[in-house]
C-alpha cells in the first residue's frame, strides 16, 4: 500500500510560529503539514519557577534570559575566547556535513588538533554546508565555574556541563538523552525542536539505538516516516540568556542558526529502565532481535561499536548488559563512557 503525504486543507493555513523566527527544521516541517508549535515560554521567570517546572515534571519549557547575570554572556565571546586561549590545543570535529543523519565515517576522522584562536576563526567562517564544532567539552576543565552557575538555577549540587562551540550549521540530530538537561544559549542562536518521549514510534529510532532518531526533521519524508504527521513538535530559536528544559527522554533537535556558544547541564535521576523498556517493547520485534544480538556482541563479547552518530551512545544491547551488570543506567550521561 503507498503511503500518501498530507496535504495542506483548501484554506489558507495560520503559521502558529507567526510573530517569533522559524529556522530550521521548523520551516521546512511547517511546509510539510507537520503539526509545529513554539515551546512554551515563560518570560520574566525566576529560578523558582524553574525549580517549580522541574519538580512539577510539566514538560519542556523555555525560560527567556534566565541566565542573562551570567558572567559568561559578556566574557565568552568569540574575541575574548581567542585573547584568553589562542594557544591552547584543543580537538575539534571539523569539516563535518551538512547534511544527512548519520556520519559518512566514523567520529574520529573529522577529529582535528589545532590552537583554540584557529579554531575560533574557523568557526566564524566555515559554511553551513562543512561546519565545525568544539563540542561536549566538559566546562570546569576550561572555563571558571563562576561563569555559569546551574545550582542557583536548579538548586541542587549535581550534574555534568558540557560546552558547545561551533560555527552555523552544527547539528545535533533527533535524539534523546537519559537525564534532564538545562541547554542555556551564550553567545548567537540556535534552533530547538522537541519531540515528547512518549511519542518515540514517531520518531523512528535505529533498530541498534533508540535514543537515536532515523528522520531528518528539515527533509522529512512521508513515505518512510509516516507517523511524523500524526505527532505534536515544538520548536523555538534560542538566544543569549535562554534557558530551556528538556525532561528526560525528550527528543531533541538542536541546530546552529549563526556560530554559537552553548553550554548544556544534565542533573537528576537517570531515566527508569521500566520507562525505557516499555518503550523498547512498543516498538517491536525487529527492535527486541537486534537488541538481543548486540547485548550478546557488544555487552558479553565487548566489541567494539561504531560512532557514526554525534557522540554515539552506547546501543540499546549495550545499555541494557550494562543496566543488568549494574541494577540501574549510569548515573552519568556520557554517551561514550557509560561501559
Amino acid at each position: 500500500m503507498t503511503t500518501r503525504r498530507p496535504v495542506a486543507p483548501p484554506t489558507a493555513r495560520i503559521d502558529p510560529m507567526a510573530g517569533r523566527p522559524m529556522e530550521s527544521p521548523a520551516r521546512e516541517m511547517f511546509d510539510a503539514c507537520l503539526d509545529v508549535r513554539p515551546i512554551p515560554r515563560m518570560n520574566g521567570a525566576s529560578p523558582r519557577d524553574l525549580q517549580r517546572a522541574i519538580a512539577g515534571r510539566s514538560g519542556p519549557m523555555l525560560f527567556s534570559g534566565l541566565c542573562d547575570v551570567w558572567p559568561a554572556l559578556s566574557v565568552w565571546t568569540p574575541d575574548n575566547l581567542r585573547r584568553a586561549y589562542a594557544s591552547r590545543e584543543v580537538t575539534a570535529l571539523v569539516d563535518l556535513p551538512g547534511d544527512g543523519v548519520l556520519y559518512p565515517k566514523d567520529q574520529k576522522e573529522y577529529e582535528r588538533t589545532l590552537t583554540f584562536g584557529d579554531f575560533i576563526d574557523k568557526m566564524l567562517t566555515a559554511s553551513a554546508s562543512a561546519p565545525c564544532y568544539l563540542a561536549y567539552k566538559r566546562a570546569h576543565e576550561i572555563f571558571d565555574r563562576a561563569d555559569y552557575d546551574f545550582t542557583t538555577l536548579t538548586g541542587l549540587d549535581d550534574g555534568e556541563t558540557r560546552v558547545w562551540i561551533g560555527s552555523a550549521g552544527t547539528r545535533s540530530m533527533l535524539h534523546s538523552d537519559l537525564k534532564d538537561n538545562l541547554f542555556c544559549q551564550v553567545w548567537g542562536q540556535k534552533s530547538v525542536t522537541l519531540l515528547r518521549w512518549r511519542d518515540t514510534r514517531a520518531a523512528y529510532p535505529f533498530t541498534d539505538n533508540i535514543v537515536n532518531s532515523q528522520v531528518d526533521l528539515a527533509a522529512p519524508d512521508a513515505a518512510r516516516f509516516p507517523r511524523l504527521w500524526k505527532a505534536t513538535f515544538y520548536s523555538s530559536v534560542v538566544g543569549p540568556g535562554d534557558v530551556l528544559l528538556i525532561p528526560r527522554g525528550c527528543w531533541h533537535d538542536i541546530r546552529a542558526c549563526t556560530p554559537s556558544i552553548s553550554v548544556n547541564h544534565w542533573f537528576g535521576e537517570p531515566q527508569s529502565f521500566s520507562e525505557y523498556m516499555r518503550v523498547l517493547l512498543v516498538l517491536g520485534p525487529r527492535y527486541w532481535g537486534r537488541t538481543a544480538e548486540d547485548l550478546v556482541v557488544h555487552g558479553l563479547l565487548n566489541r567494539r561499536e561504531g560512532t557514526r552518530f554525534f557522540f554515539s551512545p552506547p546501543s540499546t544491547g549495550r545499555r541494557l548488559y550494562d543496566v543488568l551488570r549494574r541494577r540501574g543506567f549510569s548515573q552519568e550521561n556520557d554517551p561514550g563512557e557509560e561501559a
